[in-house]
């Protein structure tokens, strides 16, 4: 019943994601009765007196492609039902891996069927939450290999502390990676801003799941005669426009024409490019946001 849960939550939280244009991939897992003695092993005497429960029998992970996305679901999900969030600040000195797990309540329709799954001996340690934890694909593949070879295993790197900061190094280094990466994505967007091709603008600029494979003939005309109006979409707040997707209930076809004319309508504001909105694209827009 527990994987059941873990399974629906996971679809709600993928249907959503997905539906925003997000580069993302999803996992869940549930917690085994080893790994919960082996939790109890640790933190029991917290558990047993009430301090704290076991709040991650669920436990989902998402894993984005940039880190201005993962600051943008921190943002949206930090307004929601989250009981705790965790998220480690960095500081200039220290080599270490930034933490971001988000405790959330269980949905009410899952609480009965959540309680009856817990093993009874553990009952009175678990409550009615789970966890996500939110990565970037370049820290997901260090927490994997960290987790399993010096979290699990503590008593192994005694007396390697050395070796220990050259683990936390490569994360310094992954994170470098990461700021290339998107500043890579950014200077290309300009560069196709620079050479009039502005389907590959929009692509890097947004770096979001696009469907179709180009703009209408008639927007890129318009564009090629207004290039003011083309750097003015260059130059929109990406988490803005990502966190109007993440935060409207109803969604949105995610096509180069869609995209521009909604990147107008929150930023931009061109009454010219507003008037190229086809009936069918005008009420889906104004559906959007009713």
């Amino acid at each position: 019943m527990l994987r059941i849960i873990a399974n629906r939550l996971e679809s709600v939280i993928y249907q959503h994601l997905n539906q925003c244009g997000l580069m993302f991939r999803l996992f869940s897992r549930v917690k085994t009765i080893s790994s919960l003695h082996h939790k109890m092993q640790i933190k029991g005497e917290g558990y047993r007196a009430g301090k704290i429960k076991i709040q991650d029998m669920i436990g989902l992970r998402i894993v984005l492609y940039f880190q201005d996305d993962v600051d943008a679901l921190a943002f949206f999900y930090s307004c929601g039902d989250v009981v705790r969030s965790s998220v480690d600040e960095l500081d200039s000195s220290t080599f270490r891996p930034q933490r971001l797990n988000l405790t959330c309540n269980l949905p009410a329709e899952f609480i009965e069927d959540f309680r009856k799954a817990i093993p009874e001996e553990f009952s009175d340690y678990i409550d009615n939450t789970y966890e996500i934890q939110i990565r970037t694909i370049f820290s997901e593949g260090w927490h994997e290999v960290e987790h399993d070879l010096r979290y699990k295993c503590k008593e192994d790197w005694d007396g390697c502390e050395s070796y220990s900061r050259v683990l936390n190094g490569v994360i310094a280094t992954l994170e470098t990676a990461e700021w290339n990466m998107k500043s890579l994505f950014d200077q290309m967007a300009r560069v196709n801003f620079q050479n009039k091709n502005y389907r590959a603008m929009i692509r890097n600029k947004m770096r979001l799941r696009i469907k179709g494979e180009d703009l209408s003939a008639y927007i890129q005309e318009f564009l090629h005669q207004h290039p003011h109006v083309a750097e003015n979409i260059l130059n929109t707040d990406r988490f803005v426009i990502i966190l109007t997707l993440l935060n409207h209930q109803k969604s949105i076809e995610l096509t180069f024409d869609n995209l521009l004319f909604l990147m107008n309508r929150i930023e931009i504001n061109n009454q010219e490019l507003r008037e190229m909105e086809s009936d069918c694209t005008r009420k889906i827009l104004d559906d959007f946001f009713a």
